[in-house]
């Protein structure tokens, strides 16, 4: 369970689905050796992308031995990592001639479109006939685009025939996040989102598109990471009528792709912002959050146009500051191939609060109305308490707690002896600049071992942190939404 730290809530036992007395390779972390086809005890850290007897050591070991087209579709974001021994003994054949090119490791990459062949065909055979029904061409081109990716497993082309998406109706599919990949955060998992357009909000936010150079140029972080080709992303705003797939758990309420860094560097990225579901998250969590732990002089500073006006900014911020990198040895790398497993959740912060310093940049430039200047902090620590009880295994939440941890060290945030909360207007720019600063620069220097020490720190559950979490479950706030979608339930009976 995903909302729950990864919890199990069914047992070896109840997986099994065929008892093999056979199979007696032990398998790290399995209960017993006889059910090859259950569930682990613990979900594995590289989810199901790569064998779960697998370490970091063993990849890293094999992929030191590959060509540089091989380690790239190892670390590719559409392809399972396999055994070739494994193939062979579920068999009761092993040859060690089939071993991979790369020594004696028996590990190999195999594209998604082979992995998963049988959905993949069925889903691009309806997108095909879907993409022959719309009138849109725009939309009619992604469909198509995205229907022959699956089947080719570029997405190269469909990527960016969502980035110039301009129809009525909003679709995003395709394997796109790698949450789900806590071993390096190289695999993509698959998902949709359908929504209607809102044309008048999707108006109204050309501001942050247009501004996304000048924000860059004035992040705080060395002028020599600073890249003078920032492109605007595109900003959709939907109203969601349907999703499935990667998306249980923390409900996302915006989405800023592709993570394609080829892409990201030569056209930028598109943002998509799920409109009701923020409004129903205000309403039915942060609100009540509010309630509880706000202090009552600045609960009314607590607003939906700061919460949703930062989530906007937060997925704009995806787009700034380092992707693509020069590392001191002079080599060309990627910020999320150097960072790895702890790439999502320093990404997460680094949009979160750089999302809150490029507000108050563009509110001191007259770009963004003054009312803003107080409620967006303190409707950015109610959200804290949000974003946290997703817990600390999850991106989101690791990345929120070591944002809210480092305000109130830095005497921003305030917890008082009635258990409330507050922020400290006279400290909060600064301490949000210096964690802006912090992340930007380890970003930037693919300093696996800052982030690291920085996560250790800062990504635990303090007292306050405690104090807060407790009062919010006993008096019943929900974690996060469920959305339902009666149209698509009509369609689909």
């Amino acid at each position: 369970s995903c909302l729950d730290e990864n919890e199990a809530f069914l047992t070896t036992a109840d997986s099994a689905v065929k008892l093999l007395p056979e199979a007696t390779k032990p398998i790290t972390g399995w209960k017993g050796v006889q059910y090859r086809a259950a569930f682990p005890m613990l979900k594995p850290s590289g989810a199901n992308f790569y064998p779960p007897d697998m370490d970091k050591m063993e990849f890293k070991l094999w992929t030191t031995g590959l060509s540089l087209d091989k380690q790239k579709d190892a670390t590719s974001f559409f392809t399972v990592i396999k055994r070739h021994s494994q193939v062979y003994w579920d068999n009761h054949i092993f040859d060690s001639t089939h071993l991979s090119e790369g020594s004696t490791y028996d590990l190999y990459s195999i594209p998604y479109s082979q992995e998963y062949h049988s959905f993949l065909t069925r889903v691009s055979d309806l997108l095909h006939k879907a993409g022959d029904l719309v009138s849109s061409p725009s939309l009619m081109r992604l469909l198509h685009s995205k229907a022959d990716a699956f089947l080719s497993n570029d997405y190269h082309d469909s990527d960016i025939a969502w980035m110039e998406l301009d129809s009525k109706l909003d679709v995003t599919i395709g394997p796109y996040e790698t949450y789900e990949d806590s071993l390096f955060g190289y695999k993509a998992t698959f998902e949709a989102f359908i929504g209607v357009r809102d044309e008048k909000a999707t108006a109204q936010l050309k501001l942050f598109g247009d501004n996304l150079q000048v924000l860059e140029q004035n992040l705080p972080m060395d002028d020599t990471y600073k890249s003078k080709d920032i492109i605007a992303a595109p900003i959709r705003v939907v109203q969601l009528l349907f999703n499935a797939g990667d998306v249980k758990g923390p409900q996302t309420i915006a989405f800023n792709l592709p993570n394609d860094e080829r892409i990201v560097k030569d056209r930028g990225t598109a943002m998509v912002i799920l409109k009701n579901v923020s409004e129903a998250k205000f309403k039915q969590i942060l609100n009540p959050i509010a309630d509880a732990c706000i202090a009552k002089e600045q609960h009314e500073l607590v607003d939906f146009e700061s919460f949703f006006t930062h989530t906007i900014c937060h997925e704009c911020c995806h787009g700034i500051g380092p992707h693509t990198i020069t590392l001191p040895d002079g080599r060309k790398s990627t910020v999320r191939l150097e960072l790895q497993d702890l790439h999502s959740a320093l990404e997460e912060a680094k949009a979160d609060i750089v999302g809150l310093w490029a507000l108050n940049f563009l509110i001191k430039k007259h770009l963004l109305p003054t009312s803003l200047e107080k409620s967006m902090y303190v409707s950015f620590l109610a959200g804290c308490f949000r974003s946290v009880r997703f817990g600390l295994e999850e991106a989101h939440g690791k990345g929120q707690a070591l944002q809210f941890n480092w305000l109130l060290e830095k005497e921003a945030f305030v917890f008082h002896p009635n258990e409330t909360f507050s922020v400290n207007f006279d400290k909060v720019e600064e301490a949000v600049e210096s964690l802006s600063r912090t992340i930007l620069t380890i970003q930037a220097k693919g300093d696996k071992e800052g982030a690291s020490l920085l996560l250790q720190k800062y990504c635990t559950m303090t007292k306050p942190l405690k104090v807060a979490l407790q009062k919010l479950e006993s008096i019943h706030v929900p974690v996060d939404i469920a959305p339902i979608f009666p149209v698509a339930k009509s369609l689909l009976e």
